[in-house]
């Protein structure tokens, strides 16, 4: 699961895919179709094989889970190999514990016999915890780490380029986005390459372009993303995302009802895959709530927020706060257009302090600035700028800091 991708005006709700991981619990297809002349999708299948736990796990004998306690204890991480580390970093980022999952990948990384293919590895697999976690400049970091030693071994895969280009395209750095991302979908068809690469490179150029308003042009390569899956056993995994970032751009485009249907198809699809607890479910929820508050249906965008904030509230399932963040400022959108500006300060009050560790997201910059705003309206003058003088401090250290690597 990589991030999502949020705007601040006129709508943040893309999300990133990536192959979910192993065994499944329970099965569903989604395949795309074509009704009253306009673009739809159906839920055609759904298996279920075993019960998922709120977690996301299957739910096993008693017996069973304590022998996988045992064996999975942090007292034995000594004693792994770097090999058994890698999987069970990519078994925590599957179920969205993330700072179990990153210690795990560092820990491999620490080894002193560890060849450089599965350092490159491993690397671009923290990377994608790190995006996860909204750590942008870490995650830029790790990923042209791995990039560069691939390229020492000869060659450069287009699933770590395409990973880089999805960092360039969350930091708001459109021309290397494209460009990198256009170089990892030429290797990717000139290479043999899983589907999931192709269509993970697809999704963040999609995501790019929606950022540009080209909203045609990232519906075609939306589309094109769900084609490439279209019977490939990856189709579970990664059509959730796609689904999501479709109903964003008709949501943009004042589509409503269509952005309803197919967010709440990759609701039930995500669910369905990960359970009903997963972080990564927060990402459709908040697209769903700003669906709802365009609507004018504030009651439904308010249950969907509280119930992102909810699942993030959890201290076992998430440690990144940017999601938090964003759920809070969707739910003080929600308020402010509803009318209730005391509990919206409320909400934003709090999204702010959490925005505050990570200034050099984009999406965090953008909610201390929708704070201003709210404190005019309130009569604070004062207070507003000087939150709107710390925004801009923020963006001009990025702009300042931020690097490009070399994509030669």
């Amino acid at each position: 699961m990589i991030t999502p991708f949020w705007e601040s005006a006129p709508f943040d709700g893309f999300t990133c895919c990536d192959k979910q991981g192993r065994g499944k619990a329970t099965v569903a297809t989604v395949v795309p179709t074509e009704t009253r002349d306009r673009p739809s999708v159906s839920l055609t299948r759904n298996v279920s094989q075993c019960l998922p736990s709120t977690g996301g796990f299957i739910r096993l004998e008693m017996y069973a889970l304590w022998l996988i306690c045992l064996f999975w204890s942090p007292l034995s991480v000594a004693a792994q190999t770097p090999t058994d580390l890698w999987d069970l970093g990519q078994r925590e980022h599957l179920a969205g514990h993330y700072a179990q999952a990153e210690s795990y990948f560092r820990t491999a990384m620490g080894a002193t016999h560890l060849d450089d293919a599965d350092r490159a590895g491993i690397l671009s697999d923290l990377g994608k915890v790190l995006l996860d976690e909204g750590r942008l400049s870490e995650a830029e970091d790790a990923f042209a780490k791995s990039l560069a030693i691939e390229k020492r071994l000869g060659h450069a895969t287009a699933a770590v380029l395409g990973n880089l280009g999805a960092v360039y395209s969350v930091e708001r750095r459109d021309v290397e986005a494209v460009t990198i991302l256009n170089r990892a979908l030429k290797v990717a068809q000139t290479s043999p390459t899983s589907s999931e690469s192709t269509v993970e490179i697809l999704n963040s150029l999609g995501g790019t372009y929606f950022r540009q308003r080209r909203f045609k042009k990232a519906e075609q390569l939306f589309q094109q993303a769900l084609q490439t899956l279209a019977g490939t056993s990856a189709f579970e995994d990664n059509a959730g995302s796609i689904l999501n970032n479709l109903g964003v751009v008709y949501c943009e485009q004042r589509k409503y009802p269509l952005a309803e249907e197919f967010m709440t198809k990759s609701l039930l699809l995500m669910a369905a895959h990960l359970g009903s607890a997963h972080p990564a479910l927060t990402d459709v929820l908040d697209s769903l709530g700003t669906v709802y508050t365009n609507m004018g249906r504030y009651a439904d965008a308010e249950a969907q927020f509280q119930r992102a904030i909810a699942i993030l509230g959890q201290s076992d399932r998430i440690e990144s706060g940017f999601r938090m963040a964003r759920s809070l400022k969707g739910l003080a959108d929600a308020y402010i257009k509803s009318g209730r500006k005391a509990e919206a300060a409320i909400a934003l009050e709090r999204a702010v302090l959490i925005a505050r560790r990570n200034l050099t997201h984009p999406e965090m910059v953008n909610i201390l600035e929708a704070y201003s705003r709210l404190l005019v309206e309130l009569g604070k003058p004062r207070e507003a700028k000087e939150l709107r003088s710390e925004a801009q401090r923020a963006r001009v250290t990025t702009a300042m800091t931020v690097r490009a690597y070399d994509q030669n």
